[in-house]
């Protein structure tokens, strides 16, 4: 069996790092890192290392590459990359995906499926949906840091088909994860935390500590989860006042300095960030749906015109 983990950042880095370790002397599973450049080059040469507070896992792939030609058909297919890479990515690697390939999304929104069928040149009953709760941080090409979060994957699909083989395949390879059926609702459940949160701290230029600390903070984010709950909705997809609750009180599952990826990513003027599918998505689809989300407009007015001072 050959999985193959599309996007060497923080998350694929991550899972990479426990599936190739774990797998290392299975000669039946084939772990391979699908990346390019420095970090190819540096994981063929050195290997992966992943820091945890207890350990520093160290481990090499059965291959690294980003030539289709090596990388052959895969029969799983984990996509770790940003959101807004997903589209490309899925095209360059078209000749790795058979109709019988398992592909797991793990992005930070609700639509990754949708993106994958669209941009695939065939049918395929075996696109999943996913996500994952962990912060992780590359330290440098080869070098990625677990900084928080139990790093739970929620994997599953809504059709007859099941899939329950691939969790213990995960769980095998030190992956914490759960096969289910109610995919749709985790994925929203935790979009109600990622959403609002990446676009308050990154409006606002605060850590998720500085957010947590101010009841002014706390009850916008509040307000924008609720947003978000009215959305759902409209999608079939049912978000309950404990799960506004828990996502509220999830806040302090993270270090004070935690900064969400998409205020990162305006931190270092990256010309490519998530804000089309964590900010973007949620007020273009208010609008056709007839949902209020003046929270969200405001807040990302203040992306635009950074220098806006807040008020409640």
């Amino acid at each position: 069996m050959k999985i193959g983990i599309l996007g060497m950042g923080g998350i694929g880095s991550f899972i990479g790092a426990k599936l190739t370790k774990n797998y290392e002397d299975d000669d039946e599973i084939k772990i391979i890192f699908i990346c390019r450049n420095k970090t190819k080059q540096t994981i063929n040469n050195n290997g992966l290392s992943l820091i945890t507070d207890d350990e520093i896992i160290k481990s090499k792939p059965y291959l690294a590459s980003d030539n289709t030609d090596e990388i052959g058909l895969l029969d799983i297919l984990i996509v770790a990359t940003k959101s807004f890479s997903l589209e490309t990515a899925i095209k360059k690697y078209q000749n790795c995906i058979k109709k019988e390939t398992i592909i797991i999304p793990l992005q930070n929104g609700v639509n990754a499926k949708n993106i994958i069928e669209k941009n695939i040149n065939h049918d395929n009953s075996k696109i999943l949906e996913g996500c994952i709760y962990v912060a992780s941080n590359i330290e440098k090409p080869g070098v990625v840091k677990h900084v928080g979060g139990p790093g739970k994957i929620f994997f599953g699909n809504n059709d007859d088909l099941d899939f329950k083989w691939v969790e213990k395949i995960l769980i095998n390879g030190g992956l914490n994860a759960i096969y289910t059926k109610n995919i749709k609702e985790i994925l929203w459940k935790k979009y109600l935390f990622v959403s609002p949160l990446a676009l308050m701290t990154t409006a606002l230029d605060i850590t998720f500590g500085e957010l947590a600390e101010d009841s002014k903070y706390m009850a916008k984010l509040e307000k924008m989860m609720r947003e978000v709950q009215k959305l759902a909705d409209k999608f079939n997809v049912t978000l309950t006042e404990k799960d506004i609750e828990d996502s509220l009180a999830m806040l302090s599952n993270f270090p004070y300095k935690s900064k969400s990826s998409l205020q990162l990513d305006f931190e270092c003027q990256n010309n490519k960030t998530e804000k089309d599918n964590l900010v973007d998505y949620v007020i273009k689809n208010g609008k056709k749906f007839g949902v209020k989300v003046d929270n969200y407009e405001e807040m990302n007015q203040k992306i635009t015109a950074p220098n806006t001072v807040y008020s409640s």
